[in-house]
């Protein structure tokens, strides 16, 4: 029996969905590890883990990026074989003949496979982005930002968000209140105008997050346009253009790029337009149209469904897959289904010399929305925890 995961998130690290499958499946499988009946492996181009949720904390020097990486062989269980580099370097997948090609040119054929591949980023498909491309989405961006933002103190700030879907859909809003104390901190956000560009006719599509959002934003003077769908940017004249003709001005674009599955997944023809695997709400099974493969699951960013693509989803996620494909191995135990559960960590103040942080981790599913809530001292510090202890949490142990 050959279970395996393979991740290879492109668009800036993380890598989080397979870490935590493998384990989970290695701790519940060990005995059937142990007397070789069961081997789990993970493939992936890259030997180092990224903590994507940290990144907008270290935008503003709220967090230091040596939390944010680590070792994948220091959090992966003992009992997982593990192949990086070019041998974990997916190429196709052969969902027919149950069988992954790699960029060395070694081929693996499978019993289930778990496909935690991400997300990749786009930013040249919106014309003239990449003459003045900056982003916090990645873990270098956010290090630029941050050296960036420390002598920006007068002028326009614009963030452009492009178009759906996007890891965390609560960041745009985040940033911005976020950017807006980092330069009231400063003593510099008289000087500064923010704007934030939404491709959408809400900052979120949770009720609550959206009132809460619009609330904060307006009292701290961040404006916000909705249903802007950029065609170009001109970055000889500091111009985002929308596809009505609008334009606005900016002295620094911060830019949210739009997503797509990666690069294997698409040339496989497995995936959706985007390139995002699609599969059943509840089971997470590959299902396409009438397709379907039922040892095929699908975790995290890699999928196609209308949830928020955050590690938080992937957690939730990870229990229905490692129960479902352990009740098929050991053809016991109940089967589990997925509800849509989702955390999505809502931070409005950093902590400064006037303020001491706020926020708040807003959860709903599929049936039941986040009710009123407002930010707070605790949830920051809670927050601050979780992303902290995200590595034990890919360990299996959380």
């Amino acid at each position: 029996m050959r279970p395996c995961t393979n991740e290879e998130d492109n668009g800036g690290g993380g890598n989080f969905s397979g870490i935590v499958v493998a384990n989970k499946l290695a701790r519940r499988l060990r005995w059937e590890i142990a007397k070789g009946d069961v081997e789990i492996v993970l493939f992936d181009k890259s030997e180092e883990y990224e903590i994507q949720a940290m990144y907008p904390l270290i935008t503003f020097g709220s967090m230091s990026e040596e939390y944010a990486r680590g070792s994948k062989k220091e959090v992966l269980n003992s009992r997982i074989r593990y192949r990086f580099g070019k041998s974990g370097e997916l190429l196709s997948i052969d969902l027919a003949n149950r069988t992954l090609t790699f960029a060395d040119g070694s081929k693996y054929m499978y019993d289930y496979l778990v496909i935690a591949t991400g997300a990749d980023y786009v930013p040249e498909e919106v014309p003239g982005l990449l003459k003045d491309y900056h982003t916090y989405y990645t873990l270098e961006g956010a290090l630029e930002l941050r050296n960036m933002l420390q002598g920006f103190s007068k002028g326009t700030i614009v963030e452009l968000f492009v178009e759906p879907p996007i890891k965390c859909p609560i960041a745009p809003l985040k940033f911005g209140l976020m950017l807006d104390d980092f330069l009231r901190d400063k003593g510099a956000r008289s000087n500064v105008n923010i704007t934030l560009l939404y491709p959408t006719d809400h900052l979120h599509a949770q009720p609550e997050v959206n009132k809460l959002g619009k609330q904060l934003l307006e009292e701290r003077g961040v404006s916000y346009v909705f249903n802007f769908t950029v065609s170009e940017v001109r970055a000889e004249e500091k111009v985002v253009v929308s596809d009505k003709g609008e334009k606005v001005k900016y002295d620094l674009l911060i830019t949210i790029p739009p997503h797509r599955g990666t690069k294997a997944i698409r040339e496989s023809g497995i995936g959706d337009p985007y390139g995002f695997v699609p599969c059943d709400r509840y089971t997470l099974q590959y299902r396409k149209g009438k397709v379907k493969y039922d040892e095929v699951y699908v975790i995290g960013d890699a999928t196609a469904l209308e949830v928020a693509k955050a590690a938080s989803v992937a957690h939730y996620q990870s229990d229905v897959i490692v129960e479902n494909i352990t009740s098929d191995v050991l053809g016991v135990g109940p089967r589990r289904m997925y509800r849509g559960e989702t955390i999505c960590p809502m931070l409005s103040d950093l902590y400064t010399q006037h303020g001491r942080g706020r926020a708040w981790l807003p959860w709903w599913n599929y049936r039941v929305d986040e009710m009123p809530f407002i930010t707070t001292r605790f949830g920051w510090w809670f927050i601050r925890a979780f992303y902290l202890t995200l590595p034990l949490t890919m360990r299996g142990l959380a």
